[in-house]
């Protein structure tokens, strides 16, 4: 089965260098690597380069210089050559059976569309008390990107995945009308992949789950603080608001009510946030990032207010077709 593992990146040289050197030891070695450059970075393309000279599968250097995780996903998507496109992040190495394991479970179960697979955690430092006694024994943990759900393989109608390991048929995502934005340069603006799999849940197709596609996801010590996770969660608020105002946006009184009544629910929250600050008990914690993610929603909201741009976006459906150019005007 044709597979290509798409692999964006912005930035992230050392990770990438890692990154890649972990798909030279794939068990499964008949695949195509596609690196994405959203930053069009000559030090990435001589790298890649240099990288080939003793690579055992080569990489594809794909420049894609218009800013949006989706326009780098989307691009590698039209570029590779698979009918099974995996991917990754830059801060990410595959464990060695990824490729087989994908290649398997999408031949042994065709009318699987999509598929995700568990990531683990690796500490770049030692991980403060707080942190992993916050973690605890959760097998979920979207601020961090620990997905590791279940033993078994799963087959769903409302299956999901994370974005740094996930496989979709090509057919199905250009079907589906692609990813929503997600990053554009360094903020935020949609709902990214959970937008992808909620368009496969309308349209009733299995998500597959492969316990044995196993990745890696690398984290320093800049994001074992309560600072980053604030920042995580303000990013998930943005998504909220995007997720419900897709199918359509309403007058710019409706959205000033919805605003209103963010404000006049979350106002003690947001106070008790500030004489929280800094603090990692696990209280003080679940305020901090609750209150980052619903001030992030009331500013999101005033901005679909005030920039009518914004509001023909949140509603486009295919950001996969055609130039995605004017997404960068209203973030």
């Amino acid at each position: 089965m044709n597979m290509s593992i798409i692999i964006p990146t912005y930035g992230r040289r050392e990770g990438l260098r890692r990154t890649l050197g972990s798909l030279q030891e794939q068990t499964l070695p008949d695949f195509e690597i596609l690196v994405v450059d959203n930053a069009a970075d000559a030090e990435v393309e001589r790298m890649v380069r240099e990288f080939n000279r003793s690579a055992r599968v080569p990489v594809h250097y794909v420049p894609e210089p218009r800013l949006g995780l989706h326009n780098t996903r989307h691009t590698g998507a039209r570029e590779g050559k698979g009918e099974i496109l995996v991917y990754a992040d830059d801060d990410q190495t595959f464990g060695p059976g990824v490729v087989a394991a994908y290649a398997k479970a999408f031949a042994e179960h065709p009318e699987m569309s999509a598929a995700g697979g568990p990531i683990r955690l690796v500490w770049e430092a030692p991980p403060p008390s707080w942190l992993l006694e916050y973690i605890g024994q959760a097998r979920i943990f979207p601020i961090l990107g620990l997905l590791d759900a279940y033993d078994d393989f799963r087959l769903d109608p409302k299956g999901f995945f994370f974005g740094g390991n996930m496989a979709i048929r090509r057919d199905v995502l250009f079907k589906v009308g692609g990813f929503n934005p997600g990053l554009v340069g360094d903020r935020y603006l949609g709902d990214s992949e959970v937008g992808l799999y909620r368009k496969l849940w309308q349209r009733q197709m299995l998500i597959g789950y492969i316990p044995e596609a196993v990745m890696y996801n690398y984290v320093p010590p800049e994001r074992m603080t309560v600072s980053f996770f604030c920042r995580r969660m303000a990013n998930e608020g943005i998504s909220d608001i995007y997720s419900h105002y897709h199918p359509g946006v309403p007058h710019e009184l409706r959205l000033l009510k919805h605003a209103v009544a963010i404000v006049v629910r979350n106002r003690k929250c947001w106070m008790a946030s500030l004489l929280r600050r800094g603090r990692t008990d696990r209280g003080s914690v679940d305020i901090q990032i609750d209150a980052a993610r619903t001030r992030s929603q009331l500013k999101f909201l005033v901005r679909l207010v005030l920039n009518k741009e914004l509001r023909k976006l949140v509603q486009k459906k295919d950001w996969l077709e055609g130039s995605c150019e004017s997404v960068s005007s209203p973030v």
